[in-house]
């Protein structure tokens, strides 16, 4: 799902359920400012409402639920609420099916990662969103923007990761889970994480997105990058011969490489270039959908090695074709009936 209605999630799993009074406690150095009673989640009766960037209507909501973590999403027939909560964004912006299950098989950075997070029963959501009280700011409520024109990414992820550093000392807490850039990481290793990072002056990129690696044939492998939306950047995937290069070095280009397009605001275009592992240069794809799940845009860069890549890892998908309609909304949202003690 792309950014709309909210702009970033996060999530902690839990070993058993916490509840609305501890998390105020927790978070008591942010500006509680609401609560939201739910009318169709008996699991997550109550949201937090607290304030982030008040000048352009942003809150921070905070759902605690006393049930798993609901990796399928939901279905249209089945269960048709949970289809139309993923479907709005409600588990995160970028939340696709299968996120949990993929970040605990591709959890690096910690081992024991994906026997922990099958010991959870209960999770808090964390969620920005720039609706809740913007009718009283927009003159024209068909102009209302979902999204602020300085609107700032990295911001918001500092902030939302703040809360979540909070919350993770919960001794019910289990570890942070980022739907969007499939990580999953307990709280010892995203404090190292980010001490580490901010200690250098730049974004904690490991602690926000996934690099993973797969076998795509007996001797080429795919490595990609899972997470970069939340920049408003496409993903990044290489693909190369597993005996000519170190999966350590593919890393490193791809984590360098998106930490270029954030820090120069640039865009990686087909057919540039950049000196990659090996020595040597590597040529970049635009390609309409990735190799693994989720789906989305990604740049694919190609080392230009004399080797040629199977046909499969050359696909580029099919160029989406775009429906105005579908970005037509009759979502609308009152904050005096949906919100009690919401402040201007």
């Amino acid at each position: 799902m792309a950014k709309g209605l909210f702009t970033q999630g996060m999530c902690i799993l839990l070993r058993s359920p916490v509840t609305i009074a501890s998390i105020e406690e927790r978070l008591k150095d942010f500006k509680l400012v609401g609560r939201h009673d739910s009318v169709d989640d008996d699991h997550a009766p109550q949201t937090l409402v607290y304030d982030y960037r008040s000048e352009v209507g942003g809150h921070l909501l905070v759902t605690p639920s006393d049930s798993v973590w609901p990796d399928d999403m939901g279905d249209p027939d089945e269960s048709p609420e949970r289809f139309v909560a993923w479907s709005l964004g409600q588990f995160g912006p970028l939340a696709f099916p299968g996120c949990l299950r993929r970040s605990s098989e591709q959890s690096w950075g910690w081992e024991e990662g994906e026997q922990k997070v099958k010991q959870h029963t209960s999770h808090i959501r964390l969620l920005i969103s720039y609706v809740l009280g913007a009718e009283e700011a927009a003159d024209d409520e068909d102009d209302l923007p979902l999204i602020p024109d300085d609107y700032d990414p990295l911001d918001e992820l500092n902030f939302i990761t703040r809360a979540v550093t909070t919350l993770l000392e919960a001794d019910e807490a289990i570890c942070y889970f980022n739907p969007g850039g499939e990580v999953i990481c307990d709280e010892s290793g995203l404090r190292r994480g980010l001490n580490h990072a901010w200690s250098h002056e730049l974004p904690p990129l490991e602690m926000w997105t996934n690099v993973r690696l797969f076998n795509a044939t007996e001797t080429w492998s795919l490595m990609d990058t899972v997470g970069n939306a939340q920049f408003d950047l496409p993903d990044l995937e290489a693909i190369f011969d597993c005996k000519k290069f170190e999966p350590s070095e593919i890393e490193t280009f791809l984590r360098s490489a998106s930490l270029y397009m954030i820090e120069n605001d640039d865009d990686v275009e087909d057919g540039d270039t950049a000196d990659g592992p090996g020595g040597l240069t590597w040529v970049a794809m635009e390609c309409y959908d990735a190799l693994s799940d989720p789906p989305r845009e990604t740049i694919r860069w190609v080392p230009q090695d004399g080797a040629t890549p199977p046909d499969e890892l050359l696909e580029r998908g099919e160029e989406p074709d775009y429906d105005e309609d579908l970005f037509d909304s009759d979502i609308s949202i009152d904050d005096e009936d949906d919100f009690d003690e919401l402040d201007d």
